[in-house]
């Protein structure tokens, strides 16, 4: 489901536009039904001088997105965008990005592990450890690219979230296949000060004081700061053997400043501080094992011998800590010089350095000291990109309108990893410089129809610094789209759409070291989309009726088949063991298997919103999707050796195979085919205390797992509040629920767990989260 609330989003229209308060209405995203693919847009409705809503139901609030790069209304625009406003993420208590997937159909954010993240879009989903030139979706602040894990950070002093669905092969900073998630941070304002403060405490452990201020310095210029200290157990899965649990703490710190000293000339500098400690436990499920099991083959018992656990016991055995510690500092400038009333020079500069360090203990039987052979993985990974973007455009009214911009990032990244005693100080060295010039163009041929055009080159260098080795990889992706306006409530469009990811060029190194490079690298991928899709308004603007139909097909899509077995010694003559060496009780062969396969995105989008009553609104979103490899040869568990997946028995790997392969035609990942969200508001009072409530849930179809062949139910999770204002509605306190129905269900899975070469009578995985309670009390000033 999603609302999307009352918002005051300071420079909602972009980072080149003049401060302004631009009202966005709660709204509700959409309902749906079914078919094949094209592009449904946000929760958005236009209002416009001449439409008069009736007393009983007003029409909503326009929402304006910049998803072109320019402010315009989210109805007026040929792709699905979602949209989520400030006052959403505040009335849905949504305290990280994750929790957006229960916001936007559609979307997916997983964490796996803390070093394991991923966004997918339309069932694309993201490789893991594929690095920034891999990614599916691409994550922007004030339109500078992000990395994964910051845009995975605690929600903090958000004007406006906006999803773009489908191809982003033009305007954005890097072409991206699936889409793009922009993140505007709010401004200061150059006539008032405001800003807030709450305090929100849940049975998570939960631990969250989040606070902003900003207002004018001057008649030219104006600030604002932002912190939060979040603290959340996650998913609570507590190790017995050493005690401890998971849990993350995150602090963030912003500040802001907003500088115009004339109509001609406006700049936004932004810089940004985060750190991010926890600790993060693999589950068990199954008999923990003793010593004798196996016929003898177990040789230590488990610390916890004989017990039986499941998933939803959310038990980890490892003795030693999973720690990870992120550290960002991120700055961001937007500027712009208008040369006439139509025409503007835009530049976008970010810098991004991070830090990153996890480690990871594989004692998962919890079998201790005795097994202290490769036991223990750290990595670390520092990453620094610095982007440039500078643009020249015009806008407004008129038949002809245009973007011309260039686009340069340079990223260093250097990695160390440690699995003492396979190999310490295995590093990886990269430098790369992404080049984009670009164009896009409008054309308005009649009051009701236009068509925009556009194009990109895009040129890769990626160099190796390691042994000095680098390739080029060149592009060129485009968009084209023209749209019907058949009246001023409905409009149609048809859109095609390219995409293209360079490849690895062999920078990165092997997923194990036993084994060749060429597992961890993959070649480019293109991928071109049709949308058909129209946007609709009914009843004065108080119903909105969106759908969108697409279809994506990509040549050698670049996926990551997570815990697959190897074997640093293939075997001519037959099965392998998975072992580094080669034989049954040498160390274990696993890892994340990088490749190319061609692969099929299609589906449909429905969206309904209503506002029944001046205090009482509806709606939902219902997204289906089918994204499935074509005969693609993949990485795969095949431990029996007949070509098809299996994960039964001792882990072995193909005759003559480092990896095993099969032919491909599943799901891309443990994605949903079927996702529907659905939400209700409604506000009241009691005597002079204004009051509501909020209910939204997220259901998702069940989902194959296509690395260990498992099959994750579907399930549907009901979130909820209760509020109260004082009369002057600066003190709000909010009772809330996530999960009210406590509904716990398996969504990742690792598969079965070996241990001294033998099944250990366990699998690794996790599950979803319990129901959490909390209560928020936030002072507006």
């Amino acid at each position: 489901m999603w609302i999307l609330g009352l918002n005051e989003a300071d420079n909602a229209g972009g980072a080149y536009a003049r401060p302004a308060r631009i009202h966005c209405l709660r709204h509700g995203c959409s309902l749906g039904a079914l078919a094949l693919a094209v592009a449904v847009s946000v929760p958005v409705q236009a209002q416009d001088a001449a439409s008069q809503p009736t007393a009983s139901a007003p029409a909503m609030d326009e929402v304006i997105v910049t998803a072109n790069k320019r402010a315009e209304p989210a109805q007026k625009v040929a792709q699905t965008v979602n949209v989520v406003t400030a006052t959403a993420i505040q009335d849905l208590h949504i305290q990280n990005t994750i929790e957006l997937t229960q916001v936007v159909g559609g979307l997916s954010l997983t964490m796996t592990s803390p070093s394991e993240q991923s966004i997918s879009l339309r069932g694309i989903k993201e490789p893991s450890g594929g690095g920034p030139s891999s990614l599916t979706v691409e994550s922007y602040l004030n339109e500078v690219p992000i990395t994964v894990f910051d845009s995975f950070a605690s929600t903090l002093d958000i004007g406006q979230i906006e999803v773009l669905k489908g191809p982003q092969g033009t305007l954005r900073g890097r072409p991206s296949p699936s889409g793009a998630i922009t993140i505007a941070t709010q401004k200061g304002s150059f006539t008032d000060y405001s800003g807030y403060i709450d305090a929100t405490w849940s049975n998570h452990q939960g631990r969250r004081l989040e606070g902003a201020l900003g207002g004018p310095i001057s008649n030219t210029l104006a600030f604002r700061v932002a912190g939060v200290h979040d603290y959340n157990d996650l998913t609570g899965v507590r190790d017995i053997y050493n005690g401890k649990r998971d849990y993350q703490d995150t602090t963030v710190l912003r500040g802001t400043l907003d500088w115009a000293p004339s109509d001609k000339f406006s700049a936004d500098l932004m810089g940004q501080y985060t750190h991010q400690k926890g600790d993060f436990y693999r589950q068990i499920e199954g008999r923990a094992p003793c010593a004798g099991d196996q016929g003898g083959a177990i040789l230590v018992s488990s610390i916890a011998c004989g017990q039986t656990f499941d998933l939803k016991d959310k038990i980890a055995l490892t003795q030693g800590a999973n720690p990870n510690d992120y550290h960002g500092k991120l700055v961001t400038l937007n500027a712009r010089y208008n040369l006439s009333d139509r025409i503007g020079i835009v530049y976008v500069g970010g810098y991004n350095n991070t830090k990153y360090f996890t480690n990871l203990n594989f004692d998962f039987a919890g079998i201790g000291e005795a097994n202290n052979f490769a036991r223990d993985i750290d990595v670390t990974t520092k990453r620094r990109a610095i982007s440039n973007e500078l643009r020249l455009q015009s806008d407004g009214p008129g038949f002809y309108n245009f973007t011309y911009g260039l686009f340069q990032q340079n990223t260093k990244s250097d990695g160390v990893a440690n699995l003492p005693p396979i190999f310490t100080n295995n590093a990886t060295r990269t430098t790369t410089n992404d080049y984009g010039i670009f164009t896009n163009q409008r054309f308005q041929f009649t009051s009701k129809d236009s068509v925009q055009l556009g194009v990109r080159y895009s040129k890769v260098d990626i160099k190796n610094r390691l042994n000095n080795s680098s390739r080029s990889y060149h592009a060129t992706t485009g968009n084209a789209s023209y749209q019907h306006q058949f009246t001023q409530d409905l409009m149609a469009y048809v859109s095609y759409g390219t995409a293209y990811r360079p490849g690895s060029a062999g920078a990165n190194a092997a997923p194990v070291a036993a084994i060749p490079a060429s597992f961890g690298n993959f070649g480019p991928e293109k991928s071109h989309s049709v949308e058909v899709g129209f946007k609709s308004q009914w009843f004065n603007r108080r119903v909105t009726f969106n759908v969108a139909l697409f279809d994506q097909k990509y040549k050698n899509y670049i996926t990551s088949q997570f815990n697959i077995a190897c074997t640093g010694v293939p075997n001519p003559n037959g099965l392998a063991f998975a072992t580094n060496d080669g034989t049954q009780n040498g160390p274990q062969c696993f890892g994340t298997m990088t490749g190319n396969g061609n692969a099929v995105s299609k589906g449909i989008e429905v969206e309904f919103h209503a506002r029944v009553t001046s205090n009482w609104s509806i709606g939902g979103i219902y997204t289906y999707t089918k994204a499935h490899f074509a005969n693609a040869l993949l990485p795969c568990n095949d431990y029996n050796g007949d070509g098809v997946l299996d994960v039964a028995g001792i882990p072995k790997v193909q005759k003559g195979r480092y990896v095993s392969l099969c032919q491909e035609n599943g799901p891309l990942g443990s994605l949903p085919n079927t996702s529907f969200t659905a939400n209700t508001s409604y506000d009241f009072a009691i005597g002079q205390i204004p009051a509501y409530i909020r209910l939204n849930s997220f259901t998702r179809s069940s989902s194959y797992f296509p690395q260990t062949g498992a099959v994750f139910p579907g399930y549907t999770t009901v979130n909820g509040s209760v509020g109260f204002l004082t009369p002057d509605r600066k003190w709000e306190l909010s009772l809330w629920g996530k999960n009210l129905f406590n509904k716990v269900v398996q969504d990742t899975d690792g598969g079965p767990w070996n241990t001294f070469g033998v099944p250990s009578g366990l699998r690794i995985g996790t599950v979803t989260n319990n129901r959490e309670l909390g209560v928020t009390l936030r002072r507006t000033f």
